[in-house]
């Protein structure tokens, strides 16, 4: 009788550390995923900040040529228009000269 007594308490202290041995290993797992999602998540964190610098970076440059396209276009209409300008004014003035010569002749 005392042979199984003994028996079942060795089974009982068996079994314990088995169930501890498990509980450790599954704490180690719940870490070990722990840190590998935390991981992944600052990983995509970092990503996604690239990705928004990269996007505003070609925002900008897109902004930055559509302005200077718009400016070039500006000055270019700036001087045909003063370029025109020039020429009726010349044209005025000559057309002036003479209307002034003929009426003193």
């Amino acid at each position: 009788m005392r042979e199984i007594v003994d028996r079942i308490l060795q089974e009982e202290q068996s079994a314990r550390s088995r169930v501890e041995r498990a509980q450790n290993q599954s704490r180690d797992i719940i870490l070990k995923a722990k840190e590998e999602a935390a991981s992944l998540i600052q990983d995509a964190v970092d990503k996604a900040g690239d990705l928004a610098q990269n996007n505003k970076e070609e925002a900008q440059t897109s902004f930055l040529a559509e302005k200077e396209k718009i400016i070039k276009e500006a000055k270019d209409a700036a001087a045909l228009s003063r370029s025109r300008r020039e020429k009726d004014i010349a044209k005025k003035a000559g057309d002036i000269f003479l209307k002034i010569i003929t009426i003193k002749g």
